[in-house]
């Protein structure tokens, strides 16, 4: 009887392992979180292309404490060879002390249901030392002005007023100075700015710096990137600014919600990668790389002049 009873509990491992199946996954990135944070939860469904999928049904919330705060909904990919790679994120977080469990998530695949497994997360309160008397919350301090910070936040116009200042005298000298029969120079149309970034992006990608150890370069030049293009884009200094800062400054962008979130994962991603020493999941390096790429795509002015040099 025993061996019969292991036959059977091994049957559906052997049955996923098997050249062209169907396999359903849920990952967290943590299990243990303080009251009001986030865990990301990762579902993946790997399967042929002639399979059919049909993905649970997802709310606000996944039991009675814990909520879904944000949904990417789902991302489909070609993983290989008639293979097919589907990916959504949910951001989940609760309010109530105590360890909650995450219940499987059910599909059908090709009629069949199949289930991820059950999770736990732990949820701990904030850290408070009863010693300490309650203190009134403190009024907004304002800081006082600073030529230098002033400076540092609108150094984009102020380059941009010394070029066009710089561009008039040069237009002036070449006029007053030009002689007749002498062919005006033809001036090199130059790149819209997302095929600029995006040409960045591919030789960051091409140099494979990630692979070779350097995450913290490599989210590094990624931002530096995405914030460049941010800052020439919508005229934000992003690139002097925090993440918070930033996040702030584009709440009255054209930006969508979906859009910001999605910015916000990466570059908070790469706070945790340059400042906390995080270590990214291939995965993960090459989920920026595919963002970045979608978000300056997605997001290009319509209106930017074309190179037909």
């Amino acid at each position: 009887m025993r061996w019969i009873i292991h036959i059977l509990l091994t049957l559906p491992l052997f049955a996923a392992a098997q050249p062209g199946s169907s396999i359903v996954d849920a990952r967290i990135d943590t299990n243990v979180i303080r009251i009001g944070e986030q865990v990301r939860l990762q579902l993946e469904v790997s399967h042929p292309s002639a399979v059919s999928v049909i993905w649970p049904s997802i709310g606000d919330t996944l039991s009675a404490h814990l909520e879904v705060v944000r949904d990417t909904g789902v991302d489909t990919t070609e993983a290989g060879t008639a293979t097919m790679r589907q990916v959504r994120t949910l951001l989940v977080t609760a309010f109530d002390t105590g360890y909650w469990a995450i219940p499987p998530f059910r599909f059908i695949v090709n009629g069949s249901p199949q289930e991820t497994k059950a999770m736990l997360v732990e949820v701990r309160t904030v850290d408070v030392d009863p010693s300490q008397p309650i203190r009134d919350i403190k009024d907004i301090v304002e800081l006082p002005f600073s030529l230098m910070y002033w400076i540092r936040k609108h150094a984009f116009w102020l380059l941009a007023g010394l070029v066009i200042i710089a561009a008039i005298i040069g237009l002036l000298l070449h006029l007053t100075r030009r002689r007749p029969n002498i062919p005006a120079a033809v001036k090199e149309v130059a790149l819209p700015l997302s095929e600029r970034v995006l040409a960045g992006l591919r030789s960051l990608e091409s140099e494979r710096v990630w692979q070779q150890g350097d995450h913290k370069q490599y989210q590094s030049r990624l931002t530096d990137l995405l914030r460049g293009y941010i800052e020439e884009r919508y005229r934000v200094p992003a690139m002097e600014s925090t993440t918070d800062e930033l996040l702030r400054e584009l709440r009255v962008s054209p930006l969508s919600t979906d859009q910001r979130g999605r910015l916000e994962n990466m570059l908070r991603l790469a706070d945790m990668v340059k400042f906390a020493k995080a270590l990214p999941s291939p995965q993960e390096n090459e989920q920026m790389m595919a963002g970045a790429v979608h978000f300056v795509e997605e997001t290009a002015a319509r209106a930017e002049p074309v190179d037909h040099a």
